[in-house]
């Protein structure tokens, strides 16, 4: 009896030890950061300690759960940098810190009530570098107010990551460099079958979606207000081009295709337009609808100023309240919702295949203007037909 009991009291303290060594090392609410078991983000207290987990950076994170941030719920708080990868040091130039390089899962799920009051590199995320990877994640009504440079929704500064399918909504405030969903896009970055319905607000380089593209922007919409000084835009602020002179060869020219604007845009200053603020990349297959109102030189409904190329593209003249642009084609309301304009421009829209059978557009002629078919598959943005 006493050598039974002696095996039965060394088993409960092997089991005790056991669940105090798995206590001690579970993190988040579950998962191991590989790719086929990423960490479980669930509750606002993971997502806060995957902010203040650096090493963790470059793991894979799935969303469980939607997410409240609202600093009233507890745990919760007003952040004085990004969520996630911040600049820890801002009296040096660049962000300072570790960037995020892995690779986060919405999986359809939103994260709410963001509200962040702090400097330069802001937003859910500061900084992304090579091999990062956001989708499938809302950004609902956040509050974000950067009194510094590369301000965004989603993410401040983007050099080298991807996001789709993501979306945000709410109030972004910065200086230079603003975007609704990211301040600054990189060349050979990509934002694909993602929109922003955010009022954004700052001096230069502002834009509904993006505040400074070198990147690729891809089937994607924006439709809040922007305003600011100059380098306005309803999509983009500036959309960029060039070869550096140190490296022969070097070029990057960044892109908007397959995308649109309803934004309402305004700006005191110079380089105003209802898609891209100035371009000096490629604008193709794309339109602008909404009201713009320009204080200095280079107004314009589609693109404000500058010499990159724009093709396909058209704006209305009606609600734009403008009759030039930097490129593109002027219409009317009537005509902007009548399918034919887009098809003879070779737009592809589902049901022919002359243009294409990739069915990126959609329209209900003489009511609406053309969508982009993602837009089909979930009204709340985070839906693809892929």
């Amino acid at each position: 009896m006493n050598v039974a009991r002696r095996f039965l009291g060394i088993v409960a303290v092997g089991l005790f030890l056991l669940t105090i060594v798995s206590t001690a090392t579970a993190k988040y609410s579950g998962g191991t950061g590989e790719p086929n078991d990423p960490y479980q983000i669930a509750t606002a207290a993971d997502l806060i300690a995957l902010g203040e987990t650096p090493a963790d950076y470059d793991k894979h994170f799935l969303l469980t759960a939607d997410i409240d941030l609202d600093p009233n719920l507890a745990g919760c708080k007003v952040f004085d940098k990004a969520v996630i990868a911040g600049d820890i040091d801002p009296t040096e130039e660049y962000c300072q810190g570790t960037p995020f390089i892995g690779v986060l899962d919405g999986s359809g799920h939103k994260v709410s009530n963001v509200v962040i009051k702090g400097g330069g590199y802001v937003g859910l995320f500061g900084h992304f570098s090579y091999g990062s990877k956001v989708m499938c994640l809302g950004l609902v009504d956040v509050d974000i107010a950067g009194s510094g440079d590369y301000v965004g929704g989603l993410l401040g500064f983007n050099n080298g990551g991807s996001m789709t399918q993501c979306y945000i909504t709410g109030v972004v405030r910065g200086t230079d460099v603003v975007g609704g969903l990211v301040g600054f896009n990189t060349g050979f970055c990509e934002v694909t079958h993602s929109h922003s319905t955010a009022l954004v607000m700052g001096v230069g380089y502002v834009g509904g979606l993006v505040g400074e593209n070198w990147g690729t922007i891809k089937e994607c919409r924006a439709g809040g207000h922007a305003s600011g000084v100059s380098n306005v835009g309803g999509l983009v602020g500036a959309n960029r081009g060039g070869c550096s002179e140190m490296k022969v060869g070097w070029c990057v020219w960044a892109s908007v295709t397959d995308s649109y604007s309803s934004t309402e845009v305004s700006g005191t200053g110079d380089n105003v337009g209802g898609l891209v603020g100035h371009n000096a990349g490629a604008v193709s297959h794309a339109y602008a609808i909404g009201a713009v109102t320009s204080g200095g030189e280079g107004g314009g409904g589609l693109v404000g100023s500058g010499g990159g190329s724009v093709a396909a593209s058209l704006w209305d003249t009606q609600t734009s309240g403008q009759t030039t642009s930097a490129g593109g084609t002027g219409k009317t309301t009537a005509e902007m919702q009548t399918v034919s304009t887009f098809l003879d421009a070779g737009w592809d829209f589902v049901g022919e295949t002359a243009n294409g059978t990739e069915d990126i557009w959609w329209i209900l002629e003489g009511k609406d203007y053309p969508r982009l078919w993602w837009e089909v598959a979930a009204d709340d943005g985070t839906g693809s037909k892929e």
